[in-house]
């Protein structure tokens, strides 16, 4: 009966993850401030950067902090009901011993309680991208993997965020500049996990991702951002055919700040 449980339990988080990312965050905004569907304009996407083209750029950046949070909200609950409410842990793995530093316990790397924890971003991650309010249609899915790598490491910002400006300043395309980002952020979570595993460090891992303020360490953290990265590179499959035939949008904003 405990697997029963352990499986209700596993299928129930994804489930939570994929409802709060189905949310249509940017057909909700366009609604209700402008009674307008970002669906009818621009490029018909859900997604911030269409709303910012379509409606205004508070619209877009709303959007996109909204579709950010609606991945990073159910993935912290999720790590702190773990954190803190012993039963469910022992009820995940039988060997659970709360005298033990939880971090390094399950760090290791594969055990259900990472695999459960990893399960919430990735259902939203699959919600926005097939979103059960859109007949299984959505967005791009940047916003909500900046909100995941937002929660896997502060270099987050430092790095990823600025690569994505350097190359939209740089190139004025958005979609580029997500391609460029997302890619260098699964090839890092590959690195940061082979050289956990190789020298056995939760510590070394900690100091590259939160400093155990978010889930430590495992496999599905490279395999998560590997499954989000190459998810967003296949809903950009038409932005990557108009990169190759030059037609592609360029953020006009950018031209702006240039001029100044």
């Amino acid at each position: 009966m405990i697997y029963v449980y352990r499986i209700l339990i596993l299928i129930g988080l994804f489930l939570v993850g994929y409802i709060f990312g189905s949310i249509p965050n940017g057909i909700i905004i366009g609604k209700i401030f402008y009674k307008k569907d970002p669906r009818n304009y621009g490029s018909h996407n859900t997604g911030g950067t269409n709303v910012g083209r379509s409606f205004s750029k508070v619209a877009g950046a709303a959007t996109i902090v909204l579709d950010a949070l609606k991945l990073m909200i159910p993935y912290l609950a999720a790590y702190y009901l773990f954190k803190y409410y012993e039963p469910i842990c022992t009820l995940m793995d039988s060997t659970y011993n709360s005298n033990e530093l939880v971090y390094s316990w399950y760090g290791f790397g594969n055990s259900l309680i990472q695999l459960a924890i990893a399960l919430v971003p990735f259902g939203a991650i699959i919600g926005h991208s097939s979103s059960i309010f859109l007949k299984f249609k959505g967005g791009k899915i940047v916003a909500c993997f900046v909100g995941y790598m937002l929660l896997s490491t502060y270099l987050a910002v430092p790095i990823f965020i600025v690569l994505f400006f350097i190359v939209l300043f740089k190139t004025k395309y958005v979609s580029l500049s997500s391609i460029i980002m997302a890619s260098s952020f699964m090839i890092f979570s590959w690195i940061v996990y082979i050289v956990f595993i190789s020298t056995s460090s939760q510590e070394i891992a900690s100091y590259l991702m939160w400093f155990n303020l978010t889930p430590s360490i495992s496999i599905f953290f490279p395999i998560l951002s590997s499954f989000g990265a190459l998810l967003l590179i296949y809903r950009h499959k038409e932005n990557i055919k108009r990169l190759k035939n030059g037609t592609e949008s360029k953020v006009k904003w950018v031209d702006q700040i240039n001029q100044k």
